[in-house]
């Protein structure tokens, strides 16, 4: 009895290991322009790069371009060219969305479980500093999305400290944003947002927000994405001088557009505007625009300049401008992309 129990024990413990073992199997398998067939494991394909994992080879990038075919049973999440959104296998995405060709899926997401995988952002540093008038800058910026198909969500961090040596001044421009969008049919996104914001050079101590937005992104392909979105955003202020706050509605008008380029060097523009009309303080207007642009050094590791510009045309009291601008240059790292 006790052989019959450890016969089976043995006979079930190998049927797990060959069963584990299938399963971690390198199954997928693309064709190059050159007609070379890799076998691997997708890992994804965003922005025009693929990112795929073999067993010789480790983790390669490979321009989308360059693939002329994708093998595989697994079920993916496909964003296409016209903006549709499907989960499914390859098999069935060309059979059922008629697409023509692999120039139609401009991105490709695999369902995993954990919850690490689906992470995706980056995090830059910089500092700056001007002798000839003792004025040090620090930055930090970090910006981290979370996937699920047909939803994301996006926690962006921003904060420009400047300390003016000469008179002990200091100013900092700081900013908290949580971001959930879902994908809606015909290339339309809903997006709801919270966050905080400081900015003392424009007499800000503390504005929290909550916004809502109707989108559509009329340009999606390998190589760029441009989202234009409006609704409405209501915000609690504090100015430097008070420590009452204030609630204004706002409309929002907002236009976010990123470039890429997958040649040697990695090269990735990210440009944002966004306007604030006043609803119930009228005649007021506020405006943010964010640029960008970062260069691959190595693996993950990038170099960047990056600036802002903010307006407020009836800035809080206690504001030394009716605007405020800075470039900054940026170490940083990315990940999950």
């Amino acid at each position: 009895m006790f052989d019959l129990i450890t016969r089976r024990f043995i006979w079930i413990l190998i049927c797990y290991t060959l069963c584990q073992h299938s399963m971690g199997q390198k199954t997928d398998r693309i064709t190059l322009k050159n007609n070379d067939a890799v076998t691997g494991e997708v890992m994804s394909m965003k922005l025009g790069k693929l990112t795929y994992k073999t067993d010789g080879a480790g983790t390669i990038s490979v321009k989308w371009e360059e693939v002329t075919a994708l093998v595989s049973n697994k079920v993916f999440e496909f964003t296409l060219r016209n903006g549709t959104l499907a989960v499914c296998t390859i098999d069935t995405l060309f059979l059922r969305y008629q697409i023509k060709s692999l120039d139609d899926i401009v991105e490709i997401i695999p369902i995993k479980d954990r919850f690490l995988k689906r992470l995706s952002g980056d995090v830059n540093l910089g500092l700056n500093y001007t002798k000839s008038n003792s004025i040090f800058q620090s930055n930090f910026s970090s910006n981290v999305t979370y996937r699920i198909p047909k939803f994301a969500l996006n926690l962006k961090l921003n904060s420009v400290l400047t300390n003016y040596g000469r008179d002990t001044s200091f100013t900092e421009k700081q900013d908290i944003t949580l971001t959930s969008t879902r994908d809606l049919e015909k290339k339309f996104v809903w997006g709801t947002s919270i966050g905080w914001q400081s900015n003392t050079e424009l007499g800000l101590q503390n504005r929290y927000l909550v916004a809502g937005t109707l989108g559509v992104e009329p340009l999606t392909d390998n190589h760029n994405r441009l989202l234009i979105s409006g609704g409405l955003s209501y915000n609690q202020e504090q100015s430097t001088e008070s420590s009452e706050f204030t609630g204004n509605l706002d409309a929002v008008f907002a236009a976010v557009y990123r470039r890429f380029y997958h040649s040697t060097p990695k090269l990735s523009i990210n440009a944002s505007y966004f306007i604030y009309p006043g609803l119930t303080d009228w005649g007021r207007v506020r405006m943010q625009s964010d640029l960008n642009v970062s260069v691959e050094v190595f693996n993950d590791f990038m170099l960047g300049l990056s600036g802002y510009y903010s307006y407020d045309n009836k800035p809080p009291a206690g504001s030394l401008s009716t605007f405020d601008y800075a470039i900054l240059f940026t170490i940083g790292y990315s990940f999950g992309k």
